[in-house]
């Protein structure tokens, strides 16, 4: 039994405040104690605006991908020494696949108690109803309400007076300072975009009108979590002193925080940005990770060393893992929206368009062919994420077939070209069945 004090920030639906809300409750909470950020699933661009919030690294939740098991592992490990765990959800309460994979089930799973966000613009007393459904629909276990976006204490008391037998938090008044700019693929990473402001401000508003000291005694309620943990070599200085060579910049920084844990148990890390022309010689492995290199598609052309630095390693056998904009960044082209071509890497015969219509959801891959990944016949869960799509496929050779997803063409999806894996599916090593590289 393990206790690990926890809230989990949940809403009705998307674009309700939580964002917003819970970065500034977890700036506000960390003035306070050590707080440990959380997101429930595939999210990499939230984590970044609770790093911000906290000082501390996000930690992704995903029942699809992870399992229940390795949900649980993550939560205890990753709580461990921090005084609160702040889970912010997804989408709505009830939202996944049908219910399962929902934020009301990563609640259920580990037993973390919910405050629910209510965005009060356009009602009053319709938010009594609101929460009364979300907490008897499947008997969520809602312990807290902060009502968003009030316009007055009248407003206020109408909202407050039709919520019944659940704790009223207090409320953010109505700002339009509050908002957050978004683009294609949801809100502004923090790489394009300084929220500073914006958390800051939501936090003064928090400490003002909601009661933390209520908020830290529901989550210290919270209840003890069940779990047999594997050993903890986390901290264990490398002996291994392989190099691992992992793409970040503006173009390439979705990355889960465990994965790159992961792969730090068995390399040095090294950082590279293909935005600056950078390499890493001495690399054993190579990771480039999603992001947007659609709006650096001129930078990324000329990063002529390191795209002959990155094709000399695939061709020399070196691992490398290329997750959608990787992918992207190792096609041989890429075509802006009025279809001016790119010269990439050129590992692989392909020409993508960078924007089309968005592709998200959860994802399920048969290994058809080994990789460093996992073995033929294995299943790995993942998901998917973009707006780019091939336009030109000239490959013969892919590590999977979709049973769920899209994938690269035709329902296949990892391009190999020697020791070059390249999926649109982005992967959390917790679930990786073959550790040849991790």
């Amino acid at each position: 039994m393990t206790k690990v004090p926890r809230i989990l920030i949940s809403s009705d639906r998307s674009n309700s405040g939580k964002t917003t809300i819970t970065a500034g409750l977890m700036r506000a909470l960390s003035k306070k104690m050590k707080v440990r950020p959380f997101k429930a699933g595939p999210d990499f661009i939230d984590p970044g605006y609770h790093k911000i919030a906290t000082g501390n690294s996000s930690i992704n939740l995903d029942l699809y991908i992870m399992g229940e098991e390795n949900v649980k592992k993550s939560l205890v490990k990753y709580s461990k020494n921090y005084d609160l765990g702040i889970i912010e959800g997804v989408m709505g309460l009830y939202d996944g696949i049908n219910l399962d994979y929902s934020t009301y089930q990563l609640s259920k799973v580990t037993k973390t108690p919910i405050i629910l966000i209510i965005n009060c613009e356009d009602i009053g007393s319709t938010a009594g109803a609101i929460a009364y459904g979300l907490k008897n629909f499947a008997n969520a276990k809602i312990e807290g309400v902060i009502f968003n976006k009030i316009s007055s204490n009248t407003h206020f008391e109408y909202c407050k007076n039709s919520v019944k037998d659940i704790k009223i938090l207090g409320y953010i008044p109505f700002s339009k300072d509050l908002k957050i700019p978004s683009r294609h693929l949801g809100l502004f990473t923090i790489e394009g975009y300084n929220p500073e402001n914006i958390i800051s401000e939501s936090s003064k508003l928090i400490e003002q009108y909601v009661d933390l000291d209520s908020i830290i005694e529901i989550a210290n309620n919270s209840e003890d979590i069940t779990i047999s943990m594997d050993e903890d070599k986390e901290n264990e200085e490398t002996s291994n002193k392989k190099i691992a060579a992992i793409a970040y910049d503006s173009a390439f920084s979705f990355y889960y925080t465990e994965n790159i844990d992961r792969i730090k148990k068995s390399y040095n890390v090294k950082f590279f940005s293909p935005l600056n022309n950078e390499t890493v010689e001495d690399a054993d492995f190579i990771y480039l990770g999603g992001g947007y290199p659609e709006l650096y598609l001129e930078d990324l052309e000329k990063s002529s060393k390191t795209k002959n630095w990155i094709l000399k390693m695939s061709n020399n056998d070196i691992p490398i893992l290329a997750e959608c904009g990787g992918l992207m960044y190792l096609s041989k082209t890429i075509r802006n929206e009025e279809d001016k071509k790119y010269n990439m890497v050129g590992i692989y015969d392909i020409d993508i368009k960078s924007k089309g219509k968005l592709t998200i959801g959860y994802t399920e891959l048969l290994a058809i062919e080994d990789s460093f990944l996992s073995n033929k016949g294995e299943r790995i869960r993942g998901h998917e994420f973009h707006v780019s799509y091939p336009l030109e496929v000239n490959e013969k050779r892919f590590a999977f077939k979709n049973i769920r997803g899209k994938g690269i063409i035709n329902g296949y999806d990892g391009a190999l070209s020697h020791n070059t894996l390249a999926t649109y599916s982005h992967f959390h090593f917790s679930t990786v069945e073959k550790k040849s590289v991790f």
